[in-house]
């Protein structure tokens, strides 16, 4: 192990583009509001090498990201990634160029995943530019940071 907390909390997305930022919202609100100790807690731009660095031989990441899946506004979408595809919403879905999916599948071929990788999409209603959540989704923030305080408790 190295020296690094065996938990990781990743907020991915561009806090510029409205709720393309809901990842950096969640984190700064968890870190905020929660007992975080013992739990890293990082803002990224969801490049792959970068997510696979920071969940690297981790016991658990959560990764928190805005994810279209077609669902209303401010829907928590969640899967722990397995032996199985993940949702679509985790790759073509993302607001980025190249989506979880893809950094898991990379991660997967190095032997790179964390033990339990839990990712929680936020269903976005704006991505156009600018600061700002839509109010759907800003709603949502207190339910994602309640879903990772009971992932991160002993015992989970």
């Amino acid at each position: 192990m190295t020296d690094r907390e065996p938990v990781v909390v990743i907020g991915i997305g561009n806090p510029m583009r409205r709720d393309d930022g809901v990842g950096a919202a969640v984190v700064t609100a968890f870190s905020d509001e929660s007992d975080a100790s013992g739990i890293d807690a990082l803002e990224l731009d969801g490049e792959a090498t970068r997510l696979i660095d920071a969940w690297h031989r981790r016991r658990l990441a959560i990764v928190v990201d805005a994810a279209v899946g077609g669902a209303q506004p401010g829907t928590v979408h969640e899967v722990t990634v397995g032996r199985e595809e993940l949702p679509g919403w985790s790759s073509s879905g993302s607001t980025h160029a190249s989506g979880i999916a893809e950094a898991v599948a990379l991660a997967r071929a190095l032997g790179r995943l964390p033990e339990q990788l839990v990712i929680l999409g936020v269903e976005p209603a704006d991505l156009d530019h600018g600061p700002g959540l839509s109010p759907a989704v800003a709603a949502a923030i207190p339910s994602v940071i309640d879903r990772i305080d009971h992932l991160t408790r002993p015992g989970a």
